[in-house]
């Protein structure tokens, strides 16, 4: 039973962090998000698959005026990474699976260019 709570948590940050992806991809005031932007693209993928996989928690305590931070140990941080590995695989295939390729390759427009009119033809 576990096992398959893991398994449909992994998916459901996957589909919500592409879904997120592929929102972002869409949206005109972040030109530099579309189709084309591959790098920009596996970064997004990378950085929410670690939100969602890595464990690193902290407590402020006001009246000793200090921060503690937990889960830093050498073994803590190989789990983490090994979460983060198999987070960003799950990502990965869910985009390719519902929302198609993470970037197209190719040169995209620049985003503020206004398309060309069509040539008029010569009347002879």
């Amino acid at each position: 039973m576990a096992a398959e709570n893991v398994l449909a948590t992994q998916v459901t940050i996957g589909m919500l962090a592409s879904g997120f992806l592929q929102f972002l991809k869409t949206q005109k005031w972040l030109p530099f998000i579309n189709q084309n932007s591959g790098k920009i693209n596996h970064a997004i993928l990378l950085i929410t698959s670690a939100a969602g996989a890595v464990g690193v928690n902290f407590a402020w305590n006001a009246s000793a005026h200090s921060l503690t931070i937990t889960g830093l140990t050498f073994w803590g941080i190989a789990a983490a990474l090994w979460i983060w590995a198999k987070q960003w695989s799950v990502q990965f295939l869910v985009h390719r699976g519902v929302f198609g390729p993470v970037a197209v390759n190719g040169v995209a427009p620049h985003p503020l260019a206004v398309p060309a009119a069509a040539p008029t033809p010569e009347v002879k």
